[in-house]
């Protein structure tokens, strides 16, 4: 199987630059923090969109099954672990204010799904 998580959010108006900074600088650190199963897709600025509380980022995650969600939770909840580390760097990034932009999707492959024609009305 084959998942894309994909959070949107938004950053604090006065972070964004060093946002943009830190994942330059910590791309490689980030990808190898991941556990089996889970990589990561990559962070992406929005360009243009049609949905206004979405976020103005979006945070890629490549998964191989559910397991990989429990997995990084697991993982997230080591405080000890890089995973852990690397999210509590992200999250002082993000703008408080519950009007911000934010968003969360679980996209599973057409491949994979399980989809249903509709009968007609």
């Amino acid at each position: 199987m084959r998942f894309i998580e994909m959070q949107g959010f938004s950053v604090r108006p006065d972070k964004a630059v060093k946002f943009q900074q830190w994942v330059i600088d910590n791309q490689e650190r980030i990808k190898r923090a991941y556990p089996e199963g889970s990589e990561f897709g990559g962070v992406y600025a929005t360009v243009f969109g049609s949905d206004k509380t979405s976020g103005d980022f979006y945070w890629l995650d490549i998964l191989d099954s559910y397991g990989a969600l429990d997995r990084s939770a697991a993982l997230s909840k080591d405080p000890t672990s890089e995973m852990a580390k690397v999210t509590a760097e992200f999250i002082g990034f993000l703008d408080p204010d519950r009007n911000a932009g934010w968003s969360h999707y679980l996209l599973k492959s057409v491949v994979d799904a399980t989809v249903f024609d509709m009968p007609k009305s």
